[in-house]
């Protein structure tokens, strides 16, 4: 007697395998002002990823126009004086634009970290900088492509929300999990498509062989 291993009627054997083989997606880092010093200061401060993103634009401008007000005064101040000594005009002007430059440098250079999705039998890690989270097949409730738009005026606004992107594509992809909803998105759209793939085939339950016995 022979026994043959086979599938349930219309299971995929690509789709049946393609969580078995370990996987690694990336995508790289891209440059966005409220990882800047000033803006990660900000949200350590906080301690809210949505209020610190909101207070970091108030205390950027409010640094800029402190900034403008201090060079105008200075220059009404030390006038006088500059004209009657013009030696030291180079001094007060490379101060303005040194300061310009730090603000420049504190509040709006800043680069998102990389984004790197590992895809396991049984498990999908996701990491970014110093945060990372490890979501399994039996906590994935439903995973779908949505529309970056729709991601900004509904998923984003959740402080459950967990986002694990640099640079956001047009479209990103949304996991509901019991602790909230997980969005990732990776800058390359073929392998967006490819890791979509890989966490719906997580998310399907696994297909039993069957026994088949012939004499």
């Amino acid at each position: 007697m022979v026994i043959h291993w086979s599938l349930p009627a219309g299971t995929s054997p690509t789709a049946a395998l393609v969580v078995t083989v370990p996987h690694t997606f990336e995508s790289p880092r891209s440059y966005h002002p409220s990882d800047s010093v000033l803006g990660r200061a900000v949200r350590a401060w906080v301690g809210d990823r949505l209020r610190g993103e909101a207070l970091f634009i108030v205390v950027l401008t409010g640094l800029s126009l402190a900034l403008l007000m201090i060079h105008y005064l200075g220059w009404a101040f030390l006038k006088p004086t500059l004209l009657a000594n013009p030696s030291w005009q180079v001094l007060f002007w490379g101060g303005q634009v040194g300061s310009v430059l730090a603000l420049i440098g504190v509040g709006l250079v800043g680069f998102r970290p990389a984004v790197r999705v590992e895809c396991q039998s049984d498990a999908v890690t996701l990491t970014q900088g110093d945060r990372s989270c490890t979501i399994s097949n039996t906590s994935v409730e439903d995973v779908a492509l949505i529309p970056a738009r729709q991601y900004h005026r509904h998923y984003r606004r959740y402080a459950a929300t967990r986002v694990f992107a640099s640079r956001l594509p047009d479209e990103v992809i949304r996991l509901h999990t019991p602790e909230g909803p997980v969005i990732v998105a990776l800058s390359d759209p073929d392998a967006q498509a490819a890791l979509l793939d890989r966490l719906e085939a997580l998310h399907a339950p696994s297909p039993e062989p069957v026994a088949k016995a012939q004499p």
